[in-house]
């Protein structure tokens, strides 16, 4: 709706409303198609459809081929006999290895690898073969009546066609993949951050001196007499004088950091019983291991 020269908001006619919709989306779909992203979904459609179509198409000439190579297997055995059952699963069988190299073939083809082993050609030439042969026999040695030049051409025709569509579609999944690949997608562009700012640094203040009197110089004090010297604990005697060495009495080695760290927090020598609390150590050991940390001067004989 448009406003007239009153300010009377007027009905716009159909055709315009139905014009104007049309170019909304016309416009739309012009700046949707000027996406690169677009080719990838039009890409990845044709590629479905093609495989699906392609797939339909494979299972019918499967099902055909499967007829002929169990009436060449089965021959004149009844659904009784188990053999009669298990042919309807050979040429399936030799389908699907057939359809897994190919699958493969095409991963490497989109990759850029290029597959110089013969195995695999001469493997999918066996896998072929087989199938021609076992469907071709039965139509040229009819078990009643005379050779059908057409059931024989549709037998030779028909596995050779399925052999090709299984190597078409490898190529068609490995192409799509290379045709994806090749699109380059701009890359979107995000705002830069703005650099924090560094906060302003304050003023510097100086102090304004202060002019004080001058001090007269006060007389030197007398020379005091020199304390006597302290005595000196026997913890402080054990930090300087470390322990003597607890070698050749079989002591393990945090046996000995415990008795260590008792002679360090003892005040006096320490005894055959602080060693036996402190370590469980047997009394007889215990009283090596005094008379082995006690000095020379307090035990009457020297180590």
């Amino acid at each position: 709706m448009d406003n007239d020269t009153d300010g009377r908001r007027v009905k716009q006619p159909r055709q315009v409303r139905r014009l104007s919709k049309r170019l909304d989306v016309a416009r739309q779909l012009h700046d949707l198609e000027q996406d690169s992203a677009l080719d990838i979904v039009e890409i990845d459609r044709l590629r479905v459809s093609v495989t699906r179509h392609l797939w339909i198409f494979l299972a019918i000439g499967l099902f055909f081929t499967t007829t002929g190579v169990h009436d060449f297997l089965a021959g004149d055995l009844t659904p009784t006999d188990p053999v009669w059952w298990g042919s309807w699963g050979v040429e399936p069988c030799l389908a699907g290895i057939l359809i897994t190299i190919l699958r493969w073939e095409a991963a490497m083809i989109a990759r850029d690898i290029k597959i110089d082993s013969r195995v695999v050609a001469w493997l999918k030439r066996f896998l072929l073969g087989c199938t021609l042969i076992m469907n071709v026999v039965p139509v040229l040695m009819p078990r009643h009546g005379g050779i059908s030049p057409g059931m024989l051409a549709a037998h030779i025709m028909v596995p050779i066609l399925v052999f090709l569509l299984a190597e078409v579609m490898p190529i068609v999944q490995a192409r799509c993949m290379q045709a994806r690949r090749a699109i380059t997608l701009p890359t979107p562009q995000r705002p830069e951050p703005a650099p924090a700012r560094e906060p302003a640094a304050a003023p510097i203040s100086m102090p304004v001196p202060v002019m004080e009197p001058p001090v007269p110089p006060a007389p030197a004090p007398a020379p005091a007499p020199a304390p006597a010297p302290a005595p000196t604990p026997a913890s402080s005697l054990a930090e300087v004088n470390p322990p003597l060495s607890l070698d050749g009495l079989g002591i393990p080695a945090g046996v000995q950091t415990q008795i260590r760290r008792l002679i360090t927090d003892l005040d006096r020598p320490v005894t055959a019983t602080d060693v036996q609390q402190a370590t469980r150590l047997p009394l007889p050991l215990a009283a090596r291991v005094a008379d082995r940390l006690t000095p020379a001067g307090m035990n009457g004989h020297a180590h």
